[in-house]
């Protein structure tokens, strides 16, 4: 059943049409990724579709399109711009989901209240209070807490910044919180856009089992070709002014478009070679004796509805990556580094070896000090204790993933030859290559968008030719295509490489060796991703197979004392859930009766009961863990 059909919809900038006549059905279980190069109007159609921009007449028809929506559908929407109370707290924020549900439970104590105070509506206020106990227990108000810290947790949001004010928050962790909130409202519709962005290795693969695991339609733009292809059952790539729609996850998108392709090709130079015939017919027989059957051919050819070329022209960035000089063998050597912030440690015991050719991918969760580990090797950081010697001829060439290197009040040329000696030619020759035509090199940094910044970047670091890149989250605003370009420039690049980041395909591409931070050193792992995944997946199953007898005895005794304990903490809930059913019982007759004592002690007992079951709750989560780890 489809809870939400778009017919015919139309945008136009400044007379240009962006796409037109776009139609489709999402139904109650869809699972949508919608992909595009950057500026195609993904942002744009979710916005129309939200209300949030007005869709304009078709051009050529002349018409405006519709859009329907099932009854009281509830669209739960995360763009790049987050609205959150910045004077809340995070735990607080989160809580604001159940706002509703808090105003229930203040009635309800208040309506207890009353009953002793107001005899003579006590009719009344007992059906008030039984409406909203009934609506209270229905939304299991009582597991409120412990359902925002299942999603805090998942999303990698530490205890520690729990108590902090949302506007003290970092962009990252506000994209987090954000998540993480309209995670918890459970629309019937979730549209995500670029949801992976700030999290970490750990939360993308907890995002990707919980949208796997949601009952409900969705939306995601996305460019993480790994994580589409992970959660969704239909692809729509905006393409050539529309949308096309294909079915199953990212790999079968591309066998189908492939397939799709060839036939088009086939059928497009087919219909092109029998007009070239006819109009060379034509022009030949025009103003002959065969006249009247050009004229003829003429009339049916301007009738023919033509078939627009199925192979869409996509302008491309020219990427090409160069070593000026060659270095040492060695690159870099780190040895017992360690950053603190105050009282904020970040990591210690940094040790790594760089040499020539090397291609790491540095990860770790959020605030592990990636990036900072990074920015001390550019020498934009200092490290509080440790070593790092940089060898002889290391040129660095730095790719900051906020773009401060970029000075906001030059244009894109004056950020050019402000830093390699380039006429103005040949500087605006050069920034054509990355797509910025025309007034665009004449753009400040400060208008850029976040793609057309990380393409100033590029342009920076193909002309100062360096032998040793430092990637720091380079595909954060890059579409499929751009990120494609850039893995093969990479490919081909001869210098070393360290990198940031979060999206696996791209470390898959492009990297031979896994460096993981944590606060108490780090583990560097000979291999691409997929070899470290496999790796980290087997050590994790044959942990206990290199342990000693009595030390696989002692975990073997944990798991089954784990496991005696996890069934325990079920009787006690199904137990404590029994008994609370029956004191609600109880409270029913009591207010049959009207005894007014009875109610609120047995109100009372509920309320405990409700606090018992939430603690045998998160005493099950933590057991669970423990268990899950253990095994």
């Amino acid at each position: 059943m489809a809870i939400l059909q778009v017919n015919d919809i139309s945008k136009n900038f400044a007379g240009d049409e962006l796409f037109r006549d776009i139609s489709f059905a999402v139904d109650e279980k869809d699972k949508i990724g919608l992909i595009g190069v950057n500026g195609a109007g993904k942002t744009t159609l979710i916005k129309i579709i939200l209300g949030m921009e007005d869709d304009d007449i078709d051009l050529i028809t002349k018409k405006r399109g519709t859009i329907s929506k099932k009854n009281g559908l509830k669209i739960g929407y995360l763009s790049q711009n987050f609205n959150l109370n910045e004077n809340n707290s995070v735990f607080h924020e989160l809580m604001e989901v159940y706002h509703d549900l808090h105003e229930d439970y203040k009635k309800i104590q208040i309506l207890t209240e009353e009953l002793n105070l107001n005899l003579d509506r006590y009719d009344e206020i007992l059906e008030k209070l039984s409406i909203l106990q009934s609506r209270y227990e229905q939304a299991e108000g009582y597991n409120l807490e412990y359902k925002v810290k299942q999603i805090l947790n998942g999303l990698s949001i530490s205890e520690e910044i729990w108590d902090n004010k949302i506007g003290d928050l970092s962009g990252g962790q506000a994209s987090r919180v954000a998540l993480g909130k309209i995670l918890l409202e459970e629309p019937e519709l979730l549209i995500l856009d670029e949801p992976t962005n700030h999290l970490d290795l750990l939360a993308i693969e907890w995002l990707e089992k919980f949208l796997k695991d949601y009952k409900k339609a969705f939306i995601l733009i996305s460019h993480d070709v790994l994580f589409l292809d992970n959660v969704t059952n239909r692809v729509f790539e905006m393409e050539g002014k529309t949308l096309h729609y294909y079915s199953g996850n990212y790999t079968d998108y591309k066998i189908q478009k492939e397939a799709y392709l060839t036939g088009a090709i086939k059928s497009f130079e087919k219909e092109q070679d029998k007009i070239r015939k006819t109009e060379e017919f034509i022009r030949k027989y025009k103003a002959g004796i065969k006249c009247k059957q050009a004229r003829g051919r003429e009339k049916i050819l301007n009738r023919m509805e033509k078939m627009d070329n199925p192979v869409i022209p996509v302008r491309k960035i020219r990427l090409k990556f160069q070593v000026g000089s060659v270095s040492v063998d060695r690159v870099l050597k780190i040895e017992k580094l360690a950053k603190s912030y105050e009282d904020l440690k970040l990591f210690s015991n940094l040790d790594l070896e760089i040499y020539r050719g090397d291609r790491i991918g540095v990860i770790g969760k959020n605030g592990a000090g990636k990036s900072t580990l990074l920015k001390i090797i550019n020498g934009l950081e200092t490290q509080n204790s440790g070593s790092l010697v940089l060898g002889e001829r290391v040129k660095i060439g730095y790719y900051d993933q906020n773009h401060n290197s970029l000075d906001k009040n030059n244009s894109v040329l004056e950020e050019l030859m402000e830093h390699h000696p380039l006429t103005y030619e040949q500087a605006r020759t050069f920034a054509g290559g990355f797509l910025f035509t025309d007034e665009d090199v004449d753009k400040k940094i400060s208008l850029l968008s976040g793609g057309e910044k990380a393409r100033v970047e590029f342009m920076k670091l193909i002309l100062s030719q360096p032998n040793f890149l430092i990637f720091d989250e380079p595909t954060n605003h890059l579409d499929i295509y751009s990120r494609e370009i850039l893995e093969e420039a990479l490919e081909e690049y001869d210098g070393t490489l360290i990198v940031v980041s979060h999206d696996r395909y791209f470390l898959e591409s492009t990297v031979n060796s896994i460096y993981e931070i944590n606060k108490d050193g780090a583990t560097l792992f000979k291999g691409d991703y997929e070899e470290y995944i496999s790796h980290r997946e087997k050590k994790t199953k044959d942990s206990t197979g290199s342990l000693n007898y009595e030390e696989q005895k002692k975990i073997a005794n944990r798991i089954k004392y784990l496991e005696r304990k996890l069934e325990s903490l079920e009787e006690s809930l199904e137990k404590i859930e029994n008994i609370k059913k029956e004191k609600e019982k109880e409270y029913d007759n009591a207010g049959k009766i009207n005894d007014l004592e009875k109610l609120l002690s047995i109100q009372k007992e509920i309320e405990l009961y409700d606090e018992k079951i939430l603690e045998i709750l998160e005493e099950w989560e933590e057991v669970e863990k423990e268990l899950i780890l253990s095994k």
